[in-house]
């Protein structure tokens, strides 16, 4: 056999060769459409989820700023809060030890001077009789808005005493 022969055989087995490769590359081609659409199908899906969850981390982010803005103020207002009552408790202490002094000045007063014990005890009586009067008159209103000249002379005697 001729080298020609060889060459024209060899010559046929790779055109038979690239035939059988090029309706392979086509059936695979073909085959191939259907997954590459699902595919296609899944990537637009999935770039639509993403976009959600960039919507939804955005809106996240917002609403975690107004919280954090709301929580500061909230924390200054209870800051505020807390001075007030620090400061309340110091005006009791101080009101305390004002109220003591006082009482400790009246007591040290009262026992120095027997003369206000009784200038007091005068007073007090005083005060009960003024008191004393002053329901005889209220209940001698509601009995009758007529004179009665014994009650008269009554409140006379009351006022003398």
């Amino acid at each position: 056999m001729d080298s020609t022969m060889w060459l024209y055989i060899a010559l046929a087995i790779l055109i038979v060769g690239l035939i059988v490769a090029g309706i392979g590359v086509g059936l695979f081609l073909k085959g191939m459409k259907e997954p590459l659409k699902e595919i296609k199908g899944s990537v637009n899906n999935l770039k639509e989820r993403v976009d959600k969850l960039k919507l939804e981390t955005t809106s996240l982010q917002h609403t975690t700023n107004e919280l954090k803005e709301d929580m500061q103020v909230k924390s200054e207002k209870v800051s505020l809060f807390i001075d007030a009552a620090k400061g309340t408790k110091n005006s009791v202490v101080d009101l305390n030890s004002s109220v003591r002094a006082i009482t400790v000045d009246v007591t040290t007063r009262v026992d120095q001077s027997k003369e206000n014990a009784v200038q007091v005890d005068q007073w007090s009586n005083t005060v009960v009789g003024l008191v004393g009067l002053w329901e005889h008159r209220k209940n001698a209103k509601k009995r009758t808005d007529t004179y009665y000249p014994e009650a008269a002379a009554d409140n006379e005697q009351l006022r003398i005493q």
